[in-house]
């Protein structure tokens, strides 16, 4: 079967605003190294844990597996080592769960260059009841800033 690697999610870079993204303690800002870009800052310095989530609709690509892509800027104190949590869930008609893929991201601490750390995680393919894809990330420590989210069907090589 062949997969579209096509990207499922809308408004990745935030260029739109934060819609439609849902969630609380996240907001849009100018992207600090890139002049006209934007991404959201998440994080537990602003005093409080942020939560961002995107869900889609189906439908999915059986035989494929999903490729999560995103970066993250550390903005936290220099004693502070930031943590994300990211998810990807496959959720049935209901919108309950039925698989997740957790990853947890410690990016670099903060050095005197700033730059944005490229991260991704291979998703296995989804069960055949699955009929929404759901993308989350949560801070509970530090604060980062997030960008460029995108997640896309790939072909499973065989060996």
């Amino acid at each position: 079967m062949a997969c579209s690697n096509r990207n499922l999610l809308v408004n990745g870079g935030f260029r739109r605003g934060v819609f439609p993204w849902k969630g609380k303690n996240v907001y849009r800002i100018p992207n600090p190294l890139v002049k006209g870009d934007y991404s959201v800052v998440m994080g537990a310095n602003l005093k409080k844990h942020s939560l961002m989530y995107q869900t889609v609709p189906g439908p999915l690509e059986s035989g494929c597996a999903y490729y999560l892509y995103f970066r993250v800027l550390n903005r936290s104190l220099a004693n502070v080592q930031p943590r994300l949590i990211v998810s990807v869930a496959y959720l049935n008609s209901k919108k309950r769960l039925l698989r997740s893929t957790p990853l947890i991201v410690l990016p670099p601490r903060r050095s005197n260059i700033d730059v944005f750390h490229p991260f991704f995680t291979i998703v296995p393919p989804p069960p055949s009841q699955t009929r929404y894809l759901s993308v989350i990330f949560i801070t509970d420590r530090g604060t980062v800033l997030v960008d460029y989210i995108s997640i896309a069907s790939h072909e499973i090589t065989k060996k």
